[in-house]
C-alpha cells in the first residue's frame, strides 16, 4: 500500500530565519564566523534529519504501519502555515538589532522546553528506531551547545542550563528512572533503586525547598554537559545529609520511603569515598 508523504518543508523553518536575521546583523567578521558556522553545522543536521525521518518511516513500513490518506492530511494540518511561521519569525527575532539578540531569543524559545521534551521522548520510540533517535538527538544536542557557545556569555549559558534542569524537572514522569554518576568512578545503583528514587523524585524536592537546601533537581546532567557534568560531591552531600536526616523522621513522606532512603544513604556514601578536590557527582534521567 502507498503511503503519502508528510510535509515537513516547514519544520525548521523559526531555526532558518533565526540564522538569516543572525547573519544579516553580523557586525564584524568574527561575529559572521561564528553565525556561519552554525549555518554550515545546521546543514548537516538537516541532512541527518532528512536521512532518520527517511529510516524512521521505512521501519514503520516493515512493521506494517502505513498511514491512512487521512491520517497524513490530518498530520499535515497540524503544521503551521508557512504564513504563520514566518510572522512568528518576525515576531521573535524582527525586533531585534543585533546578533546576539536574535541568537538568545532562539535558544529560550527552542533549546529550553523543545529540547528537554525531546530528550525524555527518546523512551517512546520502537526499538528497532531507537538507536538511530539517540543519535539524531546527540547531535540536535551538539548544535545546541555550539548555538550556545557562539553566543558565548557564561552567565546565558548558567541561565539556559538551570532552565533545561526546571524543564526536565517539570517534564519527566514518576516513571522515570533517577540514575546518580560520579566521576572518577561510577557509584553502583540497580533499576529498583533507580525506579524508587525516580517515583520519589518530586516529593524529595520539595522536602530539600522546606529543610533550604539545594533540590536533587539542580544536580541533573542537562544535554551539553557530557563532558563537564557534575557538582564537587560536597556541595551534593549537603542536600543528601538533610534529606536522609529529614526521612528518617515519622513526620515526613515519600513514596516508597524505606527503599528512598536507603538509597541516599547508599548515595552519600559513594560521594564521602570520593577523592576530595577532583570528583563530581550528578544525576542522569533514565532515557
Amino acid at each position: 500500500m502507498d503511503e503519502a508523504p508528510l510535509d515537513r518543508s516547514r519544520d525548521h523553518i523559526l531555526e532558518e530565519r533565526a540564522l538569516e536575521r543572525a547573519l544579516l546583523l553580523a557586525q564584524d567578521a568574527p561575529t559572521r564566523a561564528r553565525v556561519e558556522g552554525l549555518i554550515a553545522q545546521r546543514a548537516r543536521l538537516m541532512r541527518a534529519r532528512d536521512a532518520f525521518n527517511v529510516e524512521a518511516t521505512a521501519r514503520r513500513h516493515a512493521r506494517g504501519e502505513i498511514y491512512s490518506a487521512s491520517r497524513i492530511a490530518a498530520l499535515n494540518a497540524m503544521t503551521p502555515s508557512l504564513a504563520d511561521l514566518e510572522d512568528n519569525a518576525l515576531s521573535l527575532y524582527g525586533r531585534h538589532g543585533t546578533t546576539i539578540e536574535v541568537l538568545k531569543t532562539h535558544v529560550r524559545v527552542h533549546f529550553v522546553n523543545v529540547l528537554a521534551a525531546a530528550r525524555l521522548n527518546l523512551a517512546y520510540f520502537p526499538p528497532d528506531v531507537l538507536t538511530a533517535a539517540r543519535a539524531l538527538q546527540a547531535q540536535e544536542e551538539a548544535f545546541a551547545g555550539a548555538w550556545l557557545a557562539a553566543i558565548d556569555d557564561a552567565a546565558f549559558s548558567a541561565e539556559i542550563r538551570a532552565a533545561q534542569r526546571a524543564a526536565l524537572r517539570i517534564l519527566r514522569t514518576s516513571t522515570r528512572p533517577m540514575y546518580c554518576a560520579t566521576r572518577p568512578h561510577s557509584v553502583e545503583m540497580d533499576d529498583q533503586e533507580a525506579a524508587a528514587l525516580g517515583k520519589a523524585w518530586n516529593k524529595l524536592d520539595e522536602l530539600a525547598a522546606t529543610l533550604d537546601v539545594e533540590p536533587l533537581s539542580n544536580f541533573i546532567a542537562v544535554p551539553g554537559e557530557d563532558d563537564d557534568a557534575g557538582v564537587a560531591p560536597a556541595r551534593m552531600a549537603v542536600s543528601l545529609d538533610a534529606l536522609c536526616e529529614a526521612l528518617r523522621q515519622p513526620q515526613h513522606k515519600v513514596p516508597g520511603k524505606k527503599s528512598v532512603l536507603a538509597c541516599l544513604e547508599k548515595l552519600r556514601g559513594a560521594l564521602a569515598a570520593l577523592p576530595q578536590g577532583t570528583a563530581s557527582a550528578w544525576f542522569d534521567i533514565d532515557l
